[in-house]
């Protein structure tokens, strides 16, 4: 029983974090019952959309044993693009096109920096942060952009009664699972992660594999970009500043591992709702609002903690089966 629970739990790795939502989905029922109300789950779940949509992305691009930093740099851009060439032109569709097609090249650019020049992606995507950044600020002189009213369907609207940033993030949700569980795509991905030099070895399209899994990182913030951007109703300064630190822990509380070879996109959404969940808790628990990130930081550090633990008992027991192995 307990070599099947333990099997069960390395298998599903979103399996933890889809518990600990629900144990603590259940505490905060009980504490305040406001938390089962209709209202609350919708403006969870509306909340959640921006950051699951972008862990989606993320999650990729750690299975790579990668990390894009400038996410939040890209979401920036791409509204202060979007915002502009409204501004500009009063053409929606010029303005989507180039937003999300902006993005994704970005996005691109990053796996090409990546794979071209063979820099830490730590490093490199925490130079294109500055970069993207600075053009975005230079693009619209710092200055906030107010987006169009029929803009907020696209972050506030419902559509047969469902919130659209959420028909959104299950939209991409799906791809992103079809992508990584059913595609050559998905197989080189993981395969890259597990072993860069035995990829290579093996002739993958390692280089094709890491640009367009850095694009797709891109694709989907641009995506998320639009819904916050309609949220918010303009672009403000402040926007997307230190949100790829929250994505990061959501694809980690999710069970990817930043050594890359392994993780789902369910765990990374199961990942972004519990984030959702603790501030939710802390709201109606009238917490003060300094000690989120303390909450958050202790969370995502004692999730580091139970994977390394796991990781090293799991070495250790492949290691004993070995030597049994070995012996018989």
């Amino acid at each position: 029983m307990n070599n099947t629970i333990r099997t069960l739990f390395t298998r599903q790795k979103w399996l933890p974090i889809a518990i600990a939502n629900i144990l603590f989905a259940a505490l905060l029922a009980l504490v305040s019952p406001v938390f089962l109300s209709l209202s609350n789950f919708q403006s969870m779940l509306v909340q959640s959309g921006v950051t699951a949509i972008m862990a989606i992305g993320m999650t990729f691009i750690i299975i790579t044993a990668g990390i894009d930093i400038s996410m939040g740099a890209i979401l920036f851009f791409t509204s202060a693009l979007f915002a502009q060439l409204m501004l500009e032109t009063q053409s929606y569709l010029l303005a989507f096109s180039a937003a999300i097609a902006c993005a994704t090249l970005l996005g691109g650019i990053n796996g090409l920096l990546v794979i071209r020049f063979r820099i830490s992606p730590l490093i490199t995507t925490l130079a294109t942060y500055s970069i993207y950044r600075g053009m975005a600020i230079h693009m619209t002189g710092a200055q906030n952009i107010p987006v169009p009213r029929e803009m907020g369907f696209l972050g506030n609207g419902r559509l047969y009664g469902v919130p659209v940033p959420i028909i959104l993030l299950f939209i991409i949700f799906v791809a992103g699972v079809y992508l990584l569980n059913h595609t050559r795509l998905g197989v080189y991905t993981r395969a890259m992660g597990s072993s860069a030099r035995s990829a290579r070895e093996s002739n993958l399209p390692s280089s094709s594999v890491t640009i367009l899994v850095y694009a797709i990182g891109g694709f989907v913030t641009g995506v998320a970009a639009l819904i916050l951007l309609a949220r918010v109703g303009g672009l403000q300064s402040g926007i997307g500043i230190g949100i790829e630190f929250t994505v990061i822990a959501a694809v980690i509380l999710g069970g990817t591992k930043l050594t890359g070879g392994s993780g789902t996109v369910v765990g990374s959404v199961f990942g972004a709702f519990f984030l959702v969940l603790i501030d939710n808790g802390l709201n109606l628990l009238n917490a003060s609002p300094y000690i989120y990130d303390i909450v958050r930081g202790t969370v995502l550090l004692a999730a580091v903690v139970v994977d390394r633990v796991s990781a090293r008992r799991q070495s250790q027991l492949l290691q004993s089966m070995h030597a049994a192995r070995l012996e018989g």
